[in-house]
């Protein structure tokens, strides 16, 4: 080989740019820990880490488990879906622990355009659709970045102010 140097710089920009392919940025939230330690169902847990539109029976079960109305209320604004439920699966909610931020939220009908996406569907289709607004179907994921601002700064309180530490 006439010039090694040449040589040298390829293999040294070859690596580092492999070693910048490899490395994964996965923004994590402390409120997955409190999630996982207050015992939520696995499959909401899943829908949760993963950014999905979650369902009444998630909803519930996050109630159940004595996460703040105001942190759910938060991360379902982020999915920017359509959360319809009738009156009395709302005063089953607020039966179960949910506080008034959650309920005044689920009993506002939405108020954004029916007709996103590039199928203009309707407005029966987009309210009944569990999949609208998916990262894993057409749309763009539900998340700014990976969690709602609240979620990765703001300290996790309860309604009365103190932090939330896991249940036992």
């Amino acid at each position: 080989m006439k010039n090694p140097t040449i040589a040298i710089v390829f293999a040294a920009t070859t690596a580092v740019l492999a070693g910048c392919a490899t490395q994964g940025t996965r923004v994590t939230s402390p409120y997955l820990a409190v999630l996982q330690q207050r015992g939520v169902d696995p499959g909401t847990y899943t829908r949760v880490s993963h950014g999905r539109v979650l369902t009444y029976d998630d909803i519930y079960d996050l109630v159940q488990k004595g996460i703040p109305g105001d942190k759910i209320t938060d991360y379902l604004k982020a999915t920017r879906a359509p959360y319809v439920f009738s009156q009395s699966q709302i005063n089953r909610l607020a039966s179960a622990g949910a506080g008034p931020v959650l309920v005044k939220f689920l009993e506002t009908p939405p108020t954004k355009p029916v007709t996103q996406g590039f199928d203009n569907p309707t407005t029966q289709a987009f309210l009944n659709s569990p999949y609208w607004r998916d990262p894993y179907y057409m749309d763009d994921s539900p998340f700014e970045f990976y969690f709602p601002q609240s979620w990765s700064t703001a300290p996790l309180t309860g309604s009365s102010g103190s932090e939330l530490a896991p249940r036992r």
